[in-house]
């Protein structure tokens, strides 16, 4: 058989036609490969003196990349530049003059050459519009290798890290509800900013404390080190600010998460509560409206409550983490979601009791505790929700004005 295929392939060869077909037909693969040697060489040559990163905006790098850019000579000074419109952000402690926005501005779309410790670099950012608005930038360093670009985006996110240090960092999953994205930074605030209940905040800062020191004991007892709080009361009690400051007081990381987003459905709530970031709380504010939901048969919703369940305390839940749920109406939970080993501890957050009307009083008129004294006596627990009192004592002009306005909101 192969003696036939051999003297069938001299006859062909024998043909002029065909030997001078097979002949061109190499030939032209010959040239074509020639044609992109100089292409190869490049690209080679690009690999051997040039690093090159690539950073886009589904990455939380690159708003660190930005802002770092955006410090260096030559994004202060770049002659091609966006603009961005930003909130005004206070110091640490005050509140903003105005509500004038700030401009941040960055280095436009488009190649951009600058220097950058001695070394030639060059940028690239680029924005592509489909499904979903995506921007990249690629960075390069001339003669540089590869630490050499590692070592300068470590000094990227250590310089965000520095900036953020004294303040919260906000997490919200995104518009697309697959990951976590970092939406703000607050200052921080202390639990004792928050005017609670004798006992609460000891309550709450010990808890934690204790389970973040006790980790290695839940792994030899082989339980899950993971721990759940719910907070529920009336409306304007504080929930929403106690976990807010818990997050700020212990430099954890907050995420908020609403399971009413029409973007989460199992499978997403799921992979987001495996890959949420290291040392976080997690908040899921007003659970009840979960429930309230599903009972509507809203087809928005595509949580169910076996899918949360598993999310919370699965297989795959993440280890370390912290839950707090609050709630107007406990009573409209699930038990299955309130057991034991789902949540660990229950506080409740009541209106306002005598001692926080006075601990609210002073902290707007520090020297005028002898003037609350008299609407004390005639005060009875739980009549205002804190956020009253609050708002009531934001609108008096001085302490004797805040005492009639207090009074007038009690009925008295």
């Amino acid at each position: 058989m192969i003696d036939a295929l051999i003297t069938s392939l001299r006859a062909q060869l024998d043909n002029q036609l065909f030997a001078g077909g097979l002949a061109l037909g190499l030939v032209g693969i010959v040239v074509a490969s020639l044609r992109r040697l100089p292409a190869m060489a490049w690209g080679q040559l690009q690999r051997l003196f040039v690093v090159t990163a690539v950073i886009d905006s589904r990455n939380d790098l690159f708003t660190s990349l930005i802002g770092w850019l955006n410090d260096l000579p030559f994004g202060r000074h770049s002659r091609a530049f966006t603009v961005i419109q930003a909130q005004p952000v206070a110091a640490e402690g005050q509140a903003a003059e105005d509500d004038t926005p700030t401009l941040l501005y960055s280095p436009a779309p488009g190649f951009h050459l600058f220097w950058y410790q001695r070394r030639l670099m060059w940028l690239k950012r680029e924005i592509a519009m489909n499904l979903q608005v995506i921007e990249t930038v690629s960075i390069g360093m001339l003669f540089g290798s590869r630490r050499s670009l590692e070592k300068m985006l470590e000094d990227v996110l250590s310089r965000a890290s520095a900036r953020r240090a004294n303040r919260l960092s906000l997490f919200t999953v995104d518009r697309w509800g697959e990951s976590w994205h970092l939406a703000d930074t607050k200052p921080r605030r202390s639990l004792e900013s928050v005017v609670l209940d004798s006992g609460v905040s000891a309550r709450l800062q010990g808890d934690i404390h204790e389970f973040f020191e006790r980790r290695e004991w839940y792994a030899q007892l082989g339980i899950p080190w993971r721990r759940g709080y719910l907070l529920h009361g009336p409306p304007g009690t504080g929930k929403t600010s106690v976990a807010f400051a818990l997050a700020g007081e212990l430099r954890l990381r907050l995420c908020t998460l609403s399971l009413t987003n029409p973007k989460l459905n199992d499978h997403t709530i799921g992979d987001l509560l495996q890959r949420t970031p290291p040392r976080s709380l997690i908040l899921i504010e007003d659970i009840d409206a979960f429930f309230s939901a599903r009972q509507k048969q809203d087809q928005r919703i595509e949580v169910s409550f076996s899918g949360l369940l598993n999310a919370l305390d699965g297989v795959g839940a993440q280890e370390g983490r912290i839950v707090v749920l609050t709630t107007n109406h406990r009573e409209s939970l699930d038990p299955a979601l309130i057991r034991p080993g789902r949540i660990d501890v229950e506080i409740e957050l009541g209106n306002a009791t005598r001692m926080q009307l006075r601990q609210l009083f002073l902290r707007f008129h520090p020297e005028h505790a002898a003037t609350i004294e008299p609407l004390l006596a005639d005060y009875r627990d739980g009549t205002l929700s804190p956020a009253r009192v609050q708002q009531v004592l934001l609108a008096a002009d001085d302490a004797d004005d805040a005492v009639r306005r207090l009074r007038a909101a009690i009925g008295g």
